[in-house]
């Protein structure tokens, strides 16, 4: 039987927004987090150990501006290096403010596709629970982009709570966030 004393421990995969880019967070996943510390959290700080997830996807060819014909080995390390600064800024965006509340945390980055990372994250670490933004694309959108948090409920090894951006936040193109 599992400690009842121990803090329930809640993961919650992060990513960066697609408008404002890093370090920046998303609009659904500020969502989740804002709805995470008022429903769950509230004044229960001690409860809680959060854990935050965030999944870099390595471009296609590996640069943002650099031509890859003319790439040297010096180009992919700072790129690495770069992609990694990246994520820690947006990880410390979410870390900031649970210290500010006095949340126990920990934040970490992976790469490769978000909704496998996860779910092999959540079965590495074994969390009471996770915690996802969703955009809120409807069936036409979902066909041709898919999403993660439907992937996530139904592969992670844990129960999800996939939490949807309020429509007012939502940009004019729902594929944006």
């Amino acid at each position: 039987m599992a400690d009842s004393s121990a803090p329930t421990r809640v993961m919650m995969a992060v990513n960066e927004s697609s408008l404002k880019g890093y370090p920046h967070p998303s609009i659904s996943c500020r969502a989740a987090f804002d709805w995470m510390l008022s429903k769950l959290v509230r004044s229960n700080t001690d409860g809680f150990h959060l854990l935050f997830l965030h999944v870099q996807v390595p471009d296609e060819d590996g640069f943002d501006d650099v031509d890859s014909i003319y790439a040297s080995p010096t180009d992919f390390q700072s790129m690495k290096q770069r992609d990694k600064i990246r994520g820690i800024h947006l990880l410390e965006y979410f870390v900031n403010q649970c210290h500010q509340l006095g949340i126990k945390c920990e934040a970490w980055t992976k790469q490769g596709d978000p909704k496998e990372v996860i779910c092999h994250e959540v079965k590495r670490v074994q969390p009471d629970l996770l915690v996802v933004g969703s955009r809120g694309l409807g069936p036409f959108q979902r066909v041709f982009v898919g999403t993660v948090s439907e992937f996530c409920v139904k592969h992670a090894e844990c129960p999800v709570i996939t939490i949807k951006r309020k429509a007012n936040e939502a940009p004019r193109d729902p594929i944006d966030d």
